[in-house]
């Protein structure tokens, strides 16, 4: 049966960065929007049984980064593993880019640094809600989207 919220996709892909005490992990996500333009705030939603949210929950702050057509095998790289058993940093060869509370990735066109302002726990996913604190603007590019499993397309 087709899960009804494919009926919104495709959605752009991006890569959640948080850290924490020394952890760090990189998650792909799709559920991630804009929420007021002044002051610039984004939602994202992740389920609370990936690490990446008990590092954003804990720290509050996370990094939203573009995901450009070229990171798609890293893409599915991050989306395939558990960043409590493995550095995903290394296994996908991208660099880390130091922002003012969170780690980012040098391969992404642009990076959106956000505090925590508010947590909402909705069915089985929380949406950290996050005003932005630093932007970071490399280069234009096209957008990775995702449309389900492995079909991406680029727009």
């Amino acid at each position: 049966m087709e899960k009804i919220y494919r009926l919104l996709y495709p959605m752009r892909v991006v890569l959640i960065t948080a850290n924490n005490e020394g952890k760090e992990n990189i998650m792909p996500a799709a559920w991630c929007y804009p929420l007021s333009a002044e002051p610039p705030v984004f939602g994202v939603a992740i389920a609370k049984k990936r690490f990446t949210y008990e590092l954003i929950h804990k720290s509050k702050y996370y990094a939203i980064n573009l995901a450009s057509p070229e990171m798609k095998d890293g893409v599915k790289i991050c989306g395939s593993k558990s960043g409590r058993e493995i550095d995903k940093f290394a296994l996908s060869g991208w660099k880390k880019e130091d922002g003012k509370k969170v780690v980012l990735i040098a391969e992404s066109p642009a990076s959106i640094e956000c505090e925590v302002i508010d947590e909402y726990e909705i069915g089985d996913h929380v949406i950290f809600v996050g005003k932005a604190i630093n932007i970071v603007k490399r280069r234009e590019e096209k957008g990775l989207y995702h449309r389900g499993g492995d079909d991406f397309v680029v727009v």
